[in-house]
């Protein structure tokens, strides 16, 4: 019985864990989300950045984008949820 009530409460728990489609944000809206963050951090014309790819895990996402003039290039994490949580250069200097 006490297993049984073990499991019933992680079960539960576990799905608290878990971003509802309503609280998500579409691969397209993260990706406009992250040009438009690298365009502010760089300078650079919004329609002089762009998406790359993007790879979503349960922990999060990274989004890679290419700025025109750019050596190498940015990436934009996220959390599970879409909230940006940063953008970095992916080269030192």
């Amino acid at each position: 019985m006490r297993s049984a009530l073990f499991l019933t409460v992680a079960v539960a728990l576990s799905a608290c864990n878990q971003p509802s489609p309503a609280n998500t944000v579409t691969e397209v809206e993260l990706q406009g989300s992250c040009e438009a963050l690298v365009s502010a951090e760089t300078g650079v014309r919004p329609d002089d950045v762009s998406a790359i790819s993007t790879q979503i895990q349960p922990s999060g996402s990274v989004t890679t984008l290419s700025v025109a003039g750019a050596q190498a290039l940015w990436l934009c994490r996220a959390d599970p949820f879409g909230v940006i949580t940063g953008v970095e250069y992916s080269q030192e200097g």
